[in-house]
């Protein structure tokens, strides 16, 4: 079949590979017909995420048909149309009995290589998916694929950042950075009352693409956040949901962005081992600051999908390209190259 895979040189591939197959009672097989690229792919491809080894297949993102299921799964059947959650939780630890997934013993997530379980990605025409029962949500008939397949991940990470950040009625929020899961998280802190959604980034078409869905804006690269922020608001944000990660000078920028009291809510992925915290400044100020590491997707899905239907947030405006599984590798390029917000790639 075909996949797209890490090729030696670490950059994305297509190749043929084997034909999945059920290994264990909880497993399913899904015939794949929607993936899509996500930022930790690339974290994958920068090595970030060590473990991957050429030929491994990317990707976590994706919805499909259910193919074949193993003898203990029960909640999908042959034929479902499906989303699959991008981590794999064991589903039975401590952990996982308080639906706290991210903090499974045995956490697994597709194609992130031998450190995350060495499943294969889904970025395929077929995928093995264990688990099943927890791991793959059945989609709503009067709901299409592309409006659901963000559940499995950036949807339902967005909102875990708001829920993180405890955004309220009339509340200012603002959301740094103006990637897929920040132009999700604006839209469900204005679908969920926020009184102003301020936007955050240095890239002017993403900063456009935040207007046209009601937030203000804030250009990074032409002014101090922070004093652009008091300017707009008057006090600052109360609630700053940071969704960019990447370089510590990101999250000191939070610092800046949130009022006294307020909330910093951070889902954005940070490596660097270190960095420094101005603990007197949060500490007089009060400032709540909340790391939320990997969002445990099984546990939020099915509100996400309940807001997808009452038009809370609407997943398919962030679709900037659609591709055929061929030209997977040209739709790596567009995203890593922010020409793309986000890239569906079309599998069947």
């Amino acid at each position: 079949m075909r996949a797209v895979v890490l090729g030696i040189d670490g950059a994305p591939a297509l190749a043929d590979v084997d034909e999945p197959a059920l290994r264990h009672p909880g497993d399913a097989v899904v015939a794949v017909r929607k993936a899509a690229i996500c930022g930790s792919d690339l974290h994958v491809l920068a090595g970030k995420i060590p473990g991957m080894a050429p030929g491994g297949v990317l990707g976590h993102e994706f919805t499909g048909v259910v193919a074949a299921v193993g003898e203990a799964v029960t909640s999908v059947a042959v034929g479902d149309r499906v989303v699959g959650s991008f981590l794999i939780p064991c589903g039975e630890c401590a952990a996982c009995a308080a639906a706290r997934y991210n903090h499974c013993d045995d956490l697994r997530v597709l194609g992130y290589g031998a450190l995350f379980g060495d499943l294969a990605g889904a970025q395929a025409e077929r995928v093995v998916v264990p688990n099943a029962d927890l791991t793959l949500l059945r989609i709503p008939d009067d709901l299409g694929d592309e409006q659901v397949l963000f559940a499995g991940d950036v949807l339902s990470t967005a909102y875990y950042a708001v829920r993180l950040g405890g955004v309220g009625a009339g509340d200012v929020v603002a959301v740094q950075g103006c990637g897929p899961i920040g132009m999700l998280a604006l839209q469900l802190a204005r679908g969920l009352g926020a009184g102003r959604v301020v936007a955050v980034d240095v890239a002017a078409e993403r900063l456009d693409a935040a207007r046209a869905l009601g937030a203000d804006t804030i250009d990074a690269s032409g002014v101090a956040p922070g004093v652009a922020i008091e300017e707009l608001t008057g006090a600052g944000a109360d609630v700053v949901l940071d969704t960019a990660g990447g370089a510590p000078a990101v999250l000191a920028q939070t610092f800046d962005l949130v009022r006294p009291g307020g909330t910093i809510a951070v889902v954005g992925v940070y490596s660097d081992l270190e960095t420094t915290i101005p603990l007197a400044d949060l500490w007089l100020r009060g400032v709540t600051l909340r790391f939320g590491g990997t969002c445990p997707v099984p546990a939020l899905w099915h509100d996400v999908v309940a807001m997808v239907r009452d038009g809370t947030v609407d997943p398919v405006a962030i679709v900037s390209h659609r591709l055929p599984l061929d030209d997977a590798v040209a739709g790596y390029e567009l995203f890593a190259s922010r020409a793309a917000l986000k890239v569906v790639l079309d599998v069947s």
